[in-house]
């Protein structure tokens, strides 16, 4: 699409995510967009892009306002676009990455965050999206939001707004382009996935009683296999996680969508948000 990213994700993480409060210095990641800035392609729209820029949805979201400020100090001028998706899929879908990463939690103790005091875990909070848009308002002249339902359901449309805020021209998505990658296994499988996490080293369990792999790949393509097959698609339509989220938090997120929507003049459509 004619984007061309200046840091890959590592990248981002140590020189801008990593550094303590107290050691954070604009100044290596500027020197490396720089660097990246003279050999980008011609008529590329150069980005920073990675979801941790807003904050790690395991952990609450806590860094999220720091990078926002991190962000100005590094490139000032930048446009910042934003994008949200509804709190009702979006939930679900967390909770389903974070058991692919490792995590052992129910989904009901996920969501409830942490127990004990003084270590971060779940806030439903970080997805009051109002609060980081206004954030961001208030550092930058150019903040552009959409949402992942628009970019799901009318690409070209979604695209196409986008690229006259950025003044840079995209090209049309072909048919074939707009295939989805990277979906989540079927909900109906969160407990057996709970339950081959406590076999593996994973970054979310790094010390499992039992280990007997490393690797999660041939498991999650055993379970895709068996998933797909004809015996199990009755049972695989059972959606818990977006069941527990529907019946707990349809409405903890209303004043804030409303906010949201002001705050960007009414052009998203939030007809689906709750």
């Amino acid at each position: 699409m004619g984007f061309a990213p200046l840091l890959d994700h590592q990248e981002i993480d140590q020189l801008i995510l990593r550094p303590h409060d107290l050691d954070f210095d604009p100044a290596p990641a500027q020197a490396a967009i720089t660097v990246r800035q003279r050999s980008a392609p011609a008529k590329s729209c150069t980005i920073l892009t990675s979801e941790t820029l807003s904050g790690h949805p395991f952990f609450g979201g806590r860094q999220s306002a720091t990078v926002a400020h991190r962000l100005h100090q590094i490139a000032p001028d930048a446009h910042i676009v934003i994008c949200v998706r509804s709190q009702m899929s979006i939930l679900p879908s967390v909770y389903m990455q974070y058991l692919q990463r490792g995590g052992t939690l129910s989904h009901a103790a996920f969501f409830a965050g942490p127990e004990g005091f003084g270590y971060p875990g779940f806030e439903l909070a970080h997805f009051c999206y109002d609060r980081l848009v206004s954030l961001y308002q208030s550092l930058f002249r150019n903040v552009h939001v959409l949402t992942f339902e628009q970019l799901t359901n009318a690409p070209d449309l979604a695209l196409a707004n986008l690229s006259e805020k950025l003044g840079h021209t995209m090209p049309r998505l072909e048919a074939q382009d707009t295939q989805r990658v990277g979906a989540s296994l079927p909900q109906a499988l969160a407990p057996v996935v709970r339950r081959l996490n406590q076999t593996r080293v994973s970054t979310l369990n790094p010390a499992p009683a039992v280990a007997l792999t490393r690797e999660p790949g041939w498991m999650y393509r055993a379970l895709g296999v068996a998933a797909r097959s004809k015996a199990a698609r009755s049972l695989l339509h059972h959606r818990p996680v977006s069941d527990y989220v529907a019946a707990h938090f349809a409405t903890r997120f209303r004043d804030s969508n409303k906010r949201l929507a002001q705050i960007t003049d009414g052009t998203l459509d939030l007809s689906g948000y709750p």
